[in-house]
């Protein structure tokens, strides 16, 4: 069977590869106080306009009251939501209430609009809510979507609730045949082959910091879509063990389901090891150009200091060429003060990755560093101003006995 092989990655507000899968995940866990609403899809599941509603009271509970909401029809409840959207969030009514109000409103449509709330809202989604939607069986969401239909099609305008139907679980939870295992074998398939495309489109590790940082956010995403769709590839496997144990395939198809399975297992394994080896080989190159910076920084700043000291005891004599060359001096502390600050903000945004070897002891040698450095650092800087006002008033004091003297 599949390994469980990351990390629990729990928010997903850094990610920029929105999918419908995400956005279905934080649809189901936004809406699931109210029992009224249960989202399956971008289609049905919004004709009667209590999923958008839903979704606005839950984060911003103080703009309406929900037992009103259900009073109203799909028209009106739709035209609240999209009002109210406009007026505190900021979102275009992108939509019109008659084109959702009907039995397959456009897909894409309600995605945008989607898109935009989930922009502007709170954007956690937990592990187990993205899980919950990859195993939602594609059968059971046909039937769910088709039992929206007639509901809406038979129940009299006056009854406005609708009550939840029950999510299996995994998609052992229904009866397993041929056809939906097949199905589900070709999703996982097809979405497997795009993700092994997308992790061989992935640049070699750079040697510059900053890029490594930008690879190691990109690939943090891609791994956070395998653990997504672990669970999609655990759940084929098991159905096609199910099927081979029901007894009821012929020879060849029991020997066809097993060259899929094995199939299947390996690409995601080698998929998985691979991942993981290029993670950990970000990680090192990261951590090791990070070191260097730090030791690049510390080099730097005892020069610096020394260069003060040697600044300190340097005579002023009773001359204006004397003021002069101590002036050209400061200003050429003071350029590479500027240079040497591009290097300390990559320094403040630095990426500390804790690990079950490394543990918080890394996280505190680092943070230790970072704080004698950024002391040191300062010192450097409050003395080069401090430093340079003096200069400068001697300057005036100077032009002013000069000017005394004209």
């Amino acid at each position: 069977m599949i390994l469980i092989f990351l990390k629990n990655f729990i928010e997903l507000n850094r990610s920029k590869r929105l999918n419908e899968k995400i956005l279905l995940s934080w649809v189901r866990q936004t809406t699931r106080p109210y029992s009224q609403v249960n989202v399956l899809n971008f289609t049905t599941s919004w004709t009667d306009g209590l999923a958008f509603n839903a979704v606005l009271h839950q984060h911003k509970p103080d703009l309406f009251s929900w037992d009103k909401v259900i009073k109203m029809s799909p028209i009106e409840r739709l035209e609240h939501a999209f009002s109210k959207a406009q007026t505190y969030l900021g979102i275009e009514k992108l939509l019109d209430p008659e084109d959702v109000a009907v039995q397959f409103p456009d897909k894409k449509s309600i995605i945008m609009y989607l898109t935009s709330l989930f922009e502007v809202l709170p954007q956690q989604v937990t592990i187990d809510a993205i899980r919950e939607v990859e195993t939602l069986p594609r059968k059971y969401k046909k039937e769910c979507e088709e039992e929206a239909i007639n509901i809406q099609s038979t129940a009299p305008k006056e009854e406005h609730e609708i009550p939840r139907a029950e999510t299996p679980s995994t998609v052992t939870e229904v009866d397993v045949d041929l056809d939906s295992y097949q199905i589900a074998l070709e999703e996982v398939l097809t979405w497997l082959l795009s993700a092994e495309d997308t992790f061989q489109e992935q640049d070699d590790i750079s040697d510059d910091v900053e890029e490594v940082k930008d690879q190691f956010a990109t690939h943090e995403a891609f791994m956070m879509e395998l653990t997504a769709h672990q669970s999609s590839v655990g759940s084929v496997l098991q159905a096609g063990n199910q099927l081979i144990t029901q007894g009821t395939l012929s020879d060849e198809e029991e020997f066809e389901i097993q060259e899929q399975m094995t199939l299947l297992n390996a690409r995601w394994e080698a998929l998985r090891v691979e991942s993981m080896d290029r993670q950990s080989r970000l990680h090192d190159v990261l951590m090791e150009l990070q070191k260097k910076q730090l030791q690049q920084l510390s080099t730097w700043l005892t020069l610096t200091e020394e260069r003060i000291q040697k600044m300190e005891t340097c005579p002023l004599d009773d001359d204006v060429k004397s003021l002069q060359k101590l002036l050209e001096e400061h200003k050429s502390l003071q350029s590479d003060l500027e240079a040497e600050q591009v290097k300390v903000n990559s320094l403040t945004h630095m990426v500390v990755i804790v690990d079950e070897n490394s543990g918080e002891s890394a996280t505190a040698i680092l943070e230790d560093q970072l704080q004698k450095l950024g002391e040191r650092w300062t010192a450097v800087c409050r003395w080069t101003e401090e430093r340079w006002n003096r200069l400068q008033e001697i300057n005036i004091l100077w032009q002013e006995l000069l000017e005394e003297q004209v």
